[in-house]
């Protein structure tokens, strides 16, 4: 049984509904989160602007909070680390990827999380390359309509039907209860280092 604390700014809900501890803040509030930090053995690393669209409106800001802070969490905390990367660290390959395959980020998104697991490579940390994501963690959670599976179930649910192209295209494809699932199970374990995660 772990005792759970959640330190997050809401940038894009009004309320925290989930029965968990909760503390509005802010990751660049490196004297606030360094309270939180003496306080804990594990940090789960979630924080970040995501994906390609958001980034590249505000390519410093996503710096500061993508990968800044990340340096910043690697020489204040000596705990275990949990961090959720992407695998657009990777650009555009034709071949089928796994942690060894030569990155080359094309977007401010993945160029800062690439800097952010360099931070954290000599840490007790494990990384987790993200497929893409899909699905709803539980009926509080905010549903990212930018991507793929959910985009196309909303447009399936909207226009009941598909325009399918670029039939030659594939992506990882991962459900955000597996990656829940994932970090749960690395809480304690001694694995360190980087690991693509998705599912077929």
């Amino acid at each position: 049984n772990h005792e759970i604390r959640v330190y997050d700014c809401l940038m894009y809900e009004d309320d925290y509904l989930k029965k968990v501890p909760f503390v509005l803040g802010d990751i660049r509030d490196k004297i606030e989160l360094k309270k939180h930090l003496k306080w804990a053995d594990t940090v789960v690393w979630l924080a970040a602007l995501v994906g390609d669209e958001a980034c590249r409106l505000n390519p410093d800001i996503s710096a500061q909070i993508n990968q800044e802070s990340v340096k910043w969490l690697s020489e204040n905390f000596n705990g275990r680390i949990i961090f959720t990367s992407t695998c657009s660290v990777y650009g555009v390959h034709r071949d089928i990827l796994t942690e060894d395959s030569p990155t080359g980020p094309l977007s401010v998104y993945g160029v800062t999380k690439l800097a952010a697991e360099a931070f954290l490579k000599k840490k007790n940390a494990i990384i987790f390359r993200l497929g893409t994501l899909f699905g709803v963690g539980d009926r509080y959670s905010r549903i990212r309509l930018d991507l793929v599976v959910n985009a196309l179930t909303a447009k399936a649910m909207i226009d009941h039907k598909l325009k399918i192209f670029g039939a030659h295209q594939f992506r990882p494809l991962l459900h955000v209860r597996d990656v829940a699932q994932a970090i749960a199970d690395n809480l304690e374990t001694k694995h360190t280092g980087i690991f693509y995660l998705h599912s077929e």
